[in-house]
């Protein structure tokens, strides 16, 4: 089977970044070194009516808030773009310093757009680090033109996980 070092778990409902934390759970417990962040969210607050995102990074725990209010009276928030790329930037300098898989809460808006972790994405290819992300239908498209031959669609499954990684680090090795 060809390789195929990028890995998105389709999903439209369900706890996504539960999923993933589970997943670099068990590959650290493997002594699996993963890279990467995962999506939390906070309630609420005051007349903001968004709540607060926050992405968290394996390994280092470290937490960039992602999100922007737009004000007093607002019904959505705004991702903010230079906290993400913050995020990104930290990131890859974990990936330099070494790793065995790079999660990514989303494939999303940003990423279709060109923005996002896209470069971080490609950075992680470059060092030979494969990347697992989730994506929703409405990204799905977007998704396979950015990915093409290099790409895969996984279940929301541990064992597919599981079986996909096992099958690359075979590949890694064998080369």
């Amino acid at each position: 089977m060809r390789h195929r070092p990028l890995a998105a778990i389709r999903f439209d409902h369900g706890d996504i970044d539960g999923f993933l934390a589970r997943i670099a759970a068990t590959l650290a417990e493997r002594g699996l070194t993963v890279r990467g962040a995962l999506q939390t969210r906070r309630s609420a607050t005051g007349e903001c009516h968004c709540a607060d995102m926050d992405l968290t990074t394996l390994n280092s725990g470290k937490v960039f808030r992602i999100s922007q209010p737009l004000g007093n009276g607002s019904h959505g928030c705004r991702l903010h773009p230079g906290a993400l790329a913050d995020c990104a930037a930290f990131i890859e300098a974990e990936l330099h310093q070494g790793a065995d898989l790079l999660i990514l809460n989303r494939f999303g808006r940003g990423e279709s757009e060109g923005r996002g972790f896209r470069d971080l994405i490609g950075a992680a290819i470059t060092l030979n680090v494969p990347v697992l992300t989730a994506v929703r239908p409405t990204y799905a498209e977007s998704w396979a033109a950015f990915g093409g031959d290099m790409a895969c669609d996984l279940p929301m499954r541990t064992d597919a996980v599981l079986t996909w990684l096992d099958r690359i680090e075979r590949n890694r090795h064998a080369a």
